[in-house]
């Protein structure tokens, strides 16, 4: 089996997260020179629902969002990420630790939205039915 644990999921999410910019203008290119933009187009999707998710519960957090993975302007690649929360903790007024909490909740909104969109299948089962495998008789229903 070819399944993706929670660390594996939450680092493809982080780099989609990181690759935002870069992907955004790339992925509405013509499909048929380069299939891996349906993939990328699929990922902006996610992240721009994320990020509109975010928007409506707590703007500070889709604030955070954007500035911590430079989803509108780059990144400095020369800052480690630690001083960068440390800054971000001061410029939001909020503690380091609750940033390190709000990290973790993008990256599972992220995840959630591209489980949603079918681009990860972290059990398998979309996969199942694809090939063409049908539920084993009794299973999941009680039985």
């Amino acid at each position: 089996m070819d399944l993706m644990t929670v660390a594996q999921l939450r680092a493809e999410a982080k780099k989609q997260l990181l690759n935002y910019r870069r992907n955004k203008p790339r992925a509405y290119r013509s499909l048929a020179k380069q299939p891996w933009r349906k993939t990328a187009r699929g990922w902006v999707g996610a992240i721009d629902c994320a990020r509109a998710y975010f928007a409506v519960i707590s703007p500070a957090k889709e604030r955070f969002m954007c500035r911590l993975f430079g989803l509108e302007t780059p990144v400095p690649r020369n800052q480690p990420t630690s001083e960068r929360m440390i800054k971000l903790s001061i410029d939001l007024s909020v503690g380091e630790s609750t940033l390190y909490k709000w990290r973790e909740d993008i990256l599972e909104i992220v995840l959630y939205a591209a489980i949603e969109a079918g681009l990860i299948s972290p059990f398998g089962i979309r996969r199942s039915k694809r090939n063409g495998r049908k539920k084993a008789k009794g299973v999941g229903n009680g039985e």
